[in-house]
């Protein structure tokens, strides 16, 4: 019984470890900064954004994209493009992150596509 226990408790926390491979190093990080990272280490940790923008209560918006090329895509027999991370991160107005969202989008066929996903032109008026 207690060998039994053992491996159930061995597996699950193999389990739990290799969770943390599948999630982006964006997110983890995210999920470490929110509510004490300032815009500046986020700039520096993820680059520029692709937009910038102020919410109507003062609050400043970020979206950034992350661009996967699925492997194979480059030849003639692949059809699947690429995959888009898009992170869309508020901060208070005193420039610490207070939330953020994350969606992904596939791209199939569509390698390096002009945006992560078909409405950004539209969220960019509306932030």
């Amino acid at each position: 019984m207690k060998t039994h226990l053992a491996s159930l408790s061995l597996i699950l926390v193999m389990l739990a470890a290799g969770c943390t491979v599948f999630v982006p190093q964006e997110s983890r990080y995210l999920q470490l900064a929110q509510g004490r990272a300032v815009q500046d280490d986020v700039r520096q940790q993820l680059g520029p954004p692709r937009v910038t923008s102020t919410s109507p209560t003062g609050e400043t918006i970020l979206v950034y994209e992350v661009y996967t090329i699925e492997p194979g895509s480059q030849n003639s027999w692949a059809s699947t493009g690429s995959w888009c991370d898009e992170y869309v991160l508020t901060f208070d107005t005193g420039g610490v992150l207070r939330r953020w969202t994350h969606a992904s989008y596939l791209h199939g066929g569509e390698t390096m596509p002009a945006s992560c996903n078909s409405t950004l032109g539209v969220r960019k008026q509306a932030l």
